[in-house]
Parts: C-alpha cells; structure tokens; sequence
C-alpha cells in the first residue's frame, strides 16, 4: 500500500509529468484521499488539476524583459513616479 500510496503522491506533486493522462492524476488523487480515509468526489475535481503545455515564446527572453521594464517605466513617469536614472547594461 505504501508504494501506490508514494506513487499516487509523485503523480499529484508533478501532474506537469502526465499531462497526456489526466485520468492518472485523478486516480492518484483518489487514492490519496482514501489513504487519509477521505471521501472523493470527482465532480468536485475542477480543471484547476489540468495543465496545458505551454506555448514556445514568441520573442527572446531578452527582447520580452526588455519590452516590459520600457512599459513599466513608462506608466511610472506618466503617473508622476520620480524613478532613477535607466541604468546601462
């Protein structure tokens, strides 16, 4: 029992390692739940528990950080914010 139960309990701590099975993740997180003596409901299991792969970023690393720290300090100055000098990189 002490292995399903550790099984179950890697499944649910990393579900971004099965999303092609996300019945898996809900019989993991039904066998937890009767190790603690639990009652499960499925239809109370939202989406919360599905993960999507994420989407390959559409510009650098670099080119987004950059283009966020120019917004921001843009909404800063227009609310009147005193930022300091931008600082070289």
């Amino acid at each position: 029992m002490q292995d399903i139960t550790n099984t179950a309990r890697q499944i649910v701590g990393h579900p971004q390692d099965h999303l092609d099975d996300t019945a898996l993740f809900t019989a993991a997180w039904a066998t937890l739940k009767a190790a603690r003596g639990q009652r499960f409901d499925p239809a109370r299991l939202r989406a919360a528990h599905l993960y999507e792969r994420p989407t390959p970023p559409l510009e650098p690393l670099e080119q987004t950080l950059d283009r966020i720290a120019r917004k921001t300090r843009s909404i800063a100055e227009s609310k009147g914010y005193r930022l300091p000098a931008k600082r070289a990189a």
